[in-house]
């Protein structure tokens, strides 16, 4: 079956978990001993804690679309060489065989800016095994094999960035699947502790019932209910 897709279940940031999360792990360390008696240890409370510090150090999504973009600038600034070698060599064939002719027509080359990466890789390659099948009918008009050579070259280059592409995008979904999943977990347990400090203090201490009220909003501070100004 697919897996369903993991949405985040706290409406702030993953910073602000991080920062809402130690400060109430502060003070459950502080009422360790009332939280003792729920079997919640101060070994589960430094277990916590060091799940939200290990969460502070992921690798966040802003670095990973940053690896994302920077190959991608990559692959697009080599299909751009690649087009401009094409028509380099275009310029010439045309010198040979007219637009209309069959063999001008075999390289194929006639929607090139508007072809996409995987066609332009098939049409680089397409240029060069054309090209070099007509190299001696072309070689008058400065068509040579170091040019054909180079285009192939570019191509297998490309073909490398694509992939390296492809991978930067699947490694930011994986990172950014784990890190929903991550948060979600210590959220869940960060609730459950914090409802359970609620109920230590409901009837005896608001000042610490309030330690442990959790807001989930975006800001994760309580709710602006101010009406706004007319």
């Amino acid at each position: 079956m697919k897996k369903t897709e993991v949405v985040r279940i706290y409406k702030h940031s993953d910073g602000t978990l991080v920062t809402k999360g130690l400060e109430k792990v502060a003070y459950m360390l502080r009422d360790k001993t009332e939280f003792e008696a729920y079997g919640i240890t101060t070994e589960l409370v430094t277990d916590l804690k060091n799940s939200l510090n290990v969460f502070s150090e992921r690798i966040t999504d802003v670095e990973a679309l940053g690896d994302q973009t920077s190959v991608t600038a990559s692959k697009d600034a080599k299909a751009e060489e690649i087009r401009t070698a094409i028509r380099g060599v275009m310029s010439r064939v045309v010198l040979v065989y007219p637009v209309d002719s069959p063999k001008y027509k075999k390289f194929g080359t006639d929607t090139l800016s508007a072809q996409t990466d995987s066609d332009l890789l098939i049409t680089a390659k397409r240029v060069v095994r054309v090209g070099t099948q007509y190299l001696p009918d072309l070689s008058g008009n400065g068509v040579t094999d170091t040019m054909l050579t180079a285009i192939s070259d570019m191509a297998e280059k490309f073909a490398d960035l694509i992939v390296q592409m492809r991978i930067e995008i699947g490694n930011r979904d994986i990172e950014q699947e784990d890190r929903v999943e991550a948060g979600n977990a210590i959220y869940k347990t960060l609730v459950k502790y914090t409802n359970t400090g609620q109920s230590i203090w409901e009837t005896s201490d608001v000042a610490k019932f309030n330690d442990y009220v959790l807001y989930n909003t975006e800001s994760g501070e309580p709710e602006d209910t101010t009406p706004p100004t007319p």
